[in-house]
């Protein structure tokens, strides 16, 4: 496995991390610009897929129950904060050149 540049490690990283602000969203357009031309960028693109596929109907439904039940806004508090520190992690990890893969549902295979 070849060693990506800073610039490429870089760029992914912050795609890690402004998948916080944007979802899915940013995964899907980095993918889908990315995966014929940049193995690494799409790999990276899957990840955060599947990160966000994973999380995001758990925190709609439990949004969703929170109307009924008040302990699903504090689980769907914690979701988020869960999210945030995989994300956190996952950035620090691409920066440094490493291969990190979240532990969740794997609708798109690395």
């Amino acid at each position: 496995m070849k060693k990506e540049s800073l610039l490429n490690r870089g760029l992914a990283s912050l795609m890690h991390l402004f998948s916080l602000l944007l979802t899915f969203v940013l995964p899907i357009l980095v993918y889908l610009v990315s995966k014929d031309r940049n193995k690494y960028f799409a790999d990276h693109a899957k990840e955060g897929m599947n990160l966000h596929f994973t999380f995001f109907p758990v925190f709609l439904l439990l949004t969703l129950i929170s109307t009924k039940w008040s302990a699903a806004s504090v689980l769907s508090f914690a979701l988020i904060i869960l999210e945030t520190i995989f994300i956190i992690i996952a950035a620090i990890y691409t920066l440094k050149g490493k291969k990190f893969s979240y532990p969740v549902i794997r609708y798109f295979k690395v």
